[in-house]
């Protein structure tokens, strides 16, 4: 990491990448007539914010890594062996920074849009990606392994009624989530709380291992129009009535 990067210029970066996925949201939110529709499109809109990301995250990772000597020899100079080397590393904070970025803030879209709804259709319903109550579920799980707990949908009075595991691609966990869910029964503040995974891109087009892996949880949710329900495969729109009736 060169001198030229420091934590003030690493925290103003955050807030930048915050406020862009604020703003995204924000600008779906905005006049729809129906919020868990949105959902339903959550994955396109994170596909689509792929180049607005890449050009906050490129001049970033040039200036955290790149040498003082050859920044302004980048466009001029790619054969140069040092410089194919700090490109590497150039490239792989791009990706790290990227693929958690991702994940963390379609989670925070995905708990907005539940909110909008509830608050929408007069559902007594809380969703968050933290506080209290999502505090007091971690203790449960403490000492060992934990679920992915992205998400906790929770009544008025803090009680959850759902633990939602937010996934950009079926590619994350989705075994060991499958294992918690039947892990539950035995954990007496959990056994009847539901384990829902909310999905980004997964259109389950074929009838492949995970398509039928999946109906051992209590629901699965795409945000994509093109999804193949099956089950409790449904689209992402569909998991506000199973929320009520819980």
């Amino acid at each position: 990491m060169t001198k030229d990067w420091n934590d003030a210029l690493e925290k103003e970066f955050k807030e930048t990448i915050r406020k862009y996925f604020a703003s995204r949201i924000d600008e779906h939110l905005e006049g729809a007539r129906n919020y868990s529709e949105v959902g339903n499109k959550l994955g396109q809109i994170l596909k689509d914010s792929d180049k607005d990301i890449v050009k906050i995250v490129t001049p970033r990772a040039v200036k955290k890594w790149a040498s003082p000597e050859t920044l302004p020899l980048w466009e001029k100079f790619l054969g140069n062996e040092q410089i194919v080397l700090e490109l590497r590393e150039i490239g792989k904070s791009i990706a790290n920074s990227m693929r958690p970025l991702a994940g963390n803030n379609f989670a925070v879209w995905v708990s907005k849009v539940l909110n909008k709804s509830f608050e929408q259709q007069g559902i007594p319903l809380l969703s968050t990606t933290k506080g209290e109550t999502k505090k007091k579920l971690n203790e449960v799980f403490k000492g060992g392994e934990k679920p992915d707990i992205d998400i906790v949908v929770a009544r008025n009075n803090g009680d959850p009624v759902a633990i939602i595991s937010a996934k950009t691609t079926f590619a994350e966990r989705i075994l060991q989530t499958i294992s918690w869910h039947s892990y539950f029964d035995k954990i007496p503040e959990v056994k009847d709380v539901k384990l829902f995974v909310v999905t980004a891109w997964e259109t389950f087009e074929r009838d492949d291992a995970n398509r039928k892996r999946v109906q051992q949880l209590d629901g699965v949710y795409v945000c994509n129009s093109e999804v193949n329900e099956f089950g409790n495969i449904k689209i992402f729109s569909k998991i506000i009535d199973d929320l009520r009736a819980l």
